[in-house]
């Protein structure tokens, strides 16, 4: 947690306690409620007599929150409670097959495939890192969890299951098969089914979804002395919209709206129990959706199963067996799990999901690619194609944060307006419906800007009110944000990504006027920030670019941290001539991991490259990248990949340094680098000095721009500091650093200047996130020069690989935009798929917030 989000929860005494020292934390002084929707389009709530939730819109803040890729329930749920991604929590879908196992779902209720998640015994919330309950527990509150199913409840102090009445599996659950359910199907033990709460049934006439919501407004009311109310709440509202209504009805639409209304009155009687016990004013309410939902009124019809076998042992079928067939392909070759919004391929080889089948499978994967982006495939978006390495320049799970052991090969998902589902009965036929023609068909799954951007509603005393995020967030950043909510020092140290601070009272992030109507909201928020419509160029192109690169600085020191305002002030007031990002996080607590992503925008993929923070035991794909959880002492998981990573080795993508050059500018490596050239080609660096510091580093940096006016300079400047940032030898180096800073950005008059930190911490630094978990890894990013908004703080989220991107932007190199990945630098297609320029900067996108070409 940082120290100023910390502010608004806590006295200072209790600030400086959790920022670096002290005894423990002083308990929550607030109370969350956490409530996630089953998904829907966004049309219905905007159609919807929706009090309750217009009502929370208007006396707090809007945002729209970019969910994790591939779109699904239960990844997105997850991360609702885990704030990480899959390759943290390792829940990449809803379902998946093992490969080990015969290529069944991991999982199988009767006619309900589901991932290993659900089980007891392998619940991430038991043993991947941190969850919002146990983060609460260990800040001295209680937490409660209400929703009809698990896994989402587990480590919750009291849990109150809303499914007694409801029909699951085909029964309708009651007093006894709802406890077995959990015991014999999914492994709970017994005294843990002993201790939850079977709620149910609806009253006459009432929906489970308003059933739900009433259980939790029943759960307040009856809060009292014996019983306080939780700390937490965390709210799973299931709507079961897979099937009705949205199979008959669409996403969207008048039956749509219908649900909308339920649920939100639902949620009024909610309020209503707050009110009636004095708790509103002391009470956060976080409101948003798991995914969103998108219609189609065409079936692709892929298939329901691969070859070779499975449960049935039926033969493949569909239309990527016919295409297969047709191209010389055996069926029997792969595995096929269809979610009707992406579908999941597996390479059907030999010890498949081992370290001696790891070169079949990928020679069968790229098989398997090359024919899904042969186009033969009706209904199929080839852009959007996913795999571990990026093959036919398709998509990269390490992008997405999707890798992990239970990801599929390959994902393939939908054109627009199009499932991979069969959805007239008995035609089977890609193409149009031709039975299911009276309304679309609510698609779940897949890429849309319905689907990647749901809403996301906080209000409540610690948050603003009556204003719109001008920018996307991120779906882990919700559980973080819930947290800082609550005060008390509660935080998630395995959290990726840390609150959505602008949203909070007293944060200088930027926040825009709410539409009246909002309806609105979503497109001005994705055009505002580079995400939709044709990204204008910068308004002044800048001819010279300054990237300092200042190792050893939290954000929070430089910001925050009211003893050392003195020693930050230079850069405080260097930040207020331009744009700085409050939300820029580094991936990786690896100096030279970072250094690499901030010089090529992505990372090492074909071949794999570990990081020292991944799990050593995941050796190939695509169950590569972070999944060591929890983390090490130390952080150093891999200690072979921390040495390599030290070590010159020429990675193959090419960088900034070759993609400004092409642009013009005369390339510099200045100050004390330490690893910022060991992976990029020799000739990529026009100037290369002996190192300095100070003075004659400033003087150096002048008399190169003198003579190369178009220059490209990154400076490498500070290192390991003083653990203890609040020791006077930790102020004064803070200054120094600061005072060079500053210096160094105004020896070339004009530049467009960058400056940010490859991490406040190394990597194994015992004193490292002095101000709260992960707090090493959230560093700061401003930008000041031509084109660039002067007086301006953005909560756009932002991380070191966002840095080429924006550079090149800002340069006026032409740009590509997209709704799901946002606007970089264009590249040379690959198959038809555009590709970023440089080549590895999959990863980042522009800050476009930083630019006068975004502003409001």
């Amino acid at each position: 947690m940082s120290c100023r989000l910390a502010l608004y929860g806590l006295g200072l005494a209790a600030v400086l306690t959790a920022c670096g020292g002290g005894d423990h934390p002083t308990g929550p002084s607030t109370h969350v409620i956490e409530i996630d929707i089953d998904d829907h389009g966004l049309s219905a709530l905007w159609m919807a007599n929706a009090p309750a939730l217009k009502g929370l819109i208007a006396r707090g803040t809007l945002a729209f929150s970019h969910v994790d890729i591939p779109t699904h329930s239960n990844e997105n749920n997850m991360a609702l409670v885990t704030g990480q991604y899959p390759d943290g929590d390792d829940v990449p879908l809803n379902a998946w097959l093992l490969r080990t196992g015969g290529f069944v779902p991991a999982l199988a209720l009767p006619g309900i495939p589901l991932g290993e998640n659900d089980l007891y015994a392998t619940n991430p919330l038991r043993f991947r890192g941190d969850g919002v309950y146990g983060a609460v527990r260990a800040a001295g509150g209680r937490s409660a969890y209400i929703g009809q199913l698990p896994p989402y409840e587990m480590g919750a102090d009291e849990v109150h299951l809303s499914i007694v009445g409801a029909m699951f599996a085909g029964t309708t659950v009651d007093s006894a098969s709802g406890p077995a359910l959990l015991h014999d199907l999914l492994g709970y033990p017994s005294d843990v089914v002993a201790s939850y709460h079977f709620d149910g049934p609806p009253a006459a006439g009432e929906s489970e979804i308003r059933f739900t919501l009433r259980d939790a407004a029943d759960f307040v009311r009856a809060t009292g002395s014996g019983h306080p109310m939780p700390a937490y709440m965390f709210v799973w509202d299931f709507l079961a919209l897979d099937d009705d209504p949205t199979r008959s009805f669409g996403a969207d639409g008048p039956e749509l709206a219908a649900i909308v209304e339920d649920y939100d009155a639902g949620i009024a009687d909610l309020l209503a129990a707050l009110d009636a016990k004095g708790l509103t004013a002391s009470t956060n309410i976080i409101v948003t959706l798991d995914h969103g939902k998108v219609d189609a009124h065409n079936q692709a019809v892929l298939g329901t199963r691969g070859g070779g076998g499975g449960p049935s042992a039926l033969p493949a079928d569909g239309q990527l067996a016919q295409v297969a067939t047709a191209q010389g392909l055996d069926p029997a070759t792969y595995a096929l799990l269809n979610e009707d919004g992406d579908a999941q391929l597996y390479a059907r080889s030999a010890n498949a999901g081992t370290a001696a089948g790891a070169a079949d499978q990928a020679d069968l994967t790229h098989a398997l690619v090359a024919l899904v982006q042969s186009g033969a495939l009706t209904g199929v978006d080839t852009t959007r194609t996913m795999t571990a390495d990026g093959w036919l320049g398709t998509r990269r799970f390490h992008d997405f944060r999707a890798s992990g052991p239970n990801q599929a090969d390959i994902l393939v998902y939908p054109m627009d307006d199009w499932t991979l589902n069969q959805v007239d009965a008995t035609n089977a036929a890609p193409g149009p419906f031709q039975e299911h023609t009276q309304y679309p068909y609510g698609r779940h799954g897949g890429f849309s800007v319905d689907e990647l951007y749901v809403p996301l509603i906080l209000a409540g005393p610690a948050f603003k009110q009556g204003v719109l995020l001008p920018h996307p967030v991120e779906h882990p950043d919700i559980a973080p944000t819930a947290l800082v909510a609550l005060g008390g020092g509660a935080a998630l140290p395995t959290a990726a990504r840390g609150p959505i601070q602008a949203a909070f009272v007293g944060d200088p992030g930027e926040t825009i006027a709410l539409p009246s109507p909002p309806d609105g909201a979503r497109n001005a928020v994705l055009t505002g920030s580079g995400f939709l419509g044709s990204v204008p160029a910068t308004a002044v192109p800048a001819t010279a670019v300054v990237l300092i690169d200042a190792a050893g600085l939290y954000d929070d020191e430089l910001f925050a941290d009211p003893a050392l305002a003195d020693a930050a002030a230079p850069l405080r007031a260097l930040a207020a001539t331009g744009t700085r990002f409050e939300s820029c996080w580094t991936r990786s607590r690896d100096w030279p991991v970072t250094e690499y992503q901030l010089l090529s925008g992505g990372y090492p993929v074909a071949p794999w490259f570990p990081a020292a923070e991944d799990d050593p035991v995941q050796t190939f794909a695509p169950g590569t990248g972070l999944l060591a959880m929890p983390p090490v002492p130390g952080f150093v998981a891999d200690p072979n990949a921390y040495a390599a990573w030290r070590q010159a080795s020429l990675f193959p993508q090419d960088s900034l340094f070759q993609a400004v050059a092409g642009l013009g500018l005369t390339r510099a490596l200045l100050g004390s680098p330490d690893f910022h050239a060991l992976h990029f080609a020799g000739g990529a660096i026009d100037i290369a000095p002996p190192p300095k510091t100070g003075a004659a580093l400033g003087d150096d940096l002048a008399a190169y721009a003198a003579t190369s006016p178009r220059l490209f300079a990154v400076l490498a400047v500070g290192g390991p500091r003083t653990a203890n940032r609040h020791d006077p030898a930790a102020v004064a180096e803070l200054a120094a650093l600061a005072s060079e800073i500053v210096d160094l950005a105004a020896r070339v008059p004009n530049a467009l200047v960058v400056v940010t930190s490859r991490g406040a911490t190394t990597i194994d630094d015992p004193g490292a996130d002095f101000y709260g978990p992960g707090s090493s890894r959230h560093v700061p990013l401003v930008l000041v020069g031509p084109g660039v908004r002067a007086g301006v703080v953005s909560g756009q989220p932002a991380a070191p690989a966002d840095v080429p991107a924006t550079i090149l932007y800002a340069l006026g190199a032409p740009t590509t935009t997209d709704f799901a990945l946002g606007t970089w630098a264009t590249g040379v297609d690959v198959g038809g798929i555009p590709q970023p320029l440089p080549a590895a900067a999959t990863e980042g996108h522009v800050l476009f917030r930083a630019f006068a070409a975004a502003a409001p």
